[in-house]
């Protein structure tokens, strides 16, 4: 299904994340269709475009409720349309920001994926803040944790998260 979308998201190209959402996403969806679901990372900085995702998303989750969390602001009002809504927008690293997207969503959420940032720090605050929210028996996936040990992925830091935390793989 993902691959025949167009764009089709690096979720099933680069990473095969296809094998641990159908292991442990799509079971849960069956048992629970009106989902509740949170991903960070609309893609705006990808080659593709945003919105990859979502298009599987909706494809595979036709019943759930679907947010999308992106730090990108311009990004996401340049591309909403009927497809891309219940947008959600900050820096993940920002707890004042993630209370916000709790607010504004009602949290209690089933289902977080976080592929956003990718920072470090990004991934510690949005779990502390987040996993909370998730109800009892949900689910909460980190993308791409094996970048936590690159250079690049540890710049963010903040008072509650220096640069040699690295969220484990």
């Amino acid at each position: 299904t993902a691959k025949s979308l167009s764009p089709v998201t690096d979720k099933v190209t680069t990473h095969s994340y296809q094998i641990m959402y159908g292991r442990f996403l799509l079971p849960y969806y069956q048992q629970n269709p009106s989902m509740k679901m949170l991903e960070i990372g609309l893609g705006c900085d990808m080659h593709y475009g945003p919105g990859a995702s979502v298009a599987v998303w909706k494809e595979l989750f036709p019943e759930a409720e679907l947010w999308e969390a992106e730090f990108d602001a311009e990004c996401v009002e340049k591309h909403r349309d009927e497809t891309i809504y219940n947008v959600l927008t900050g820096d993940q690293g920002d707890d004042a920001v993630l209370d916000s997207w709790v607010q504004s969503s009602g949290g209690n959420f089933d289902v977080v994926i976080d592929d956003g940032g990718h920072q470090n720090c990004q991934i510690w605050h949005s779990f502390l803040k987040l996993w909370p929210t998730v109800k009892p028996g949900g689910l909460y996936f980190i993308e791409d944790l094996q970048v936590g040990r690159w250079p690049q992925y540890r710049g963010a830091t903040t008072d509650k998260c220096g640069k040699d935390l690295i969220v484990m793989e």
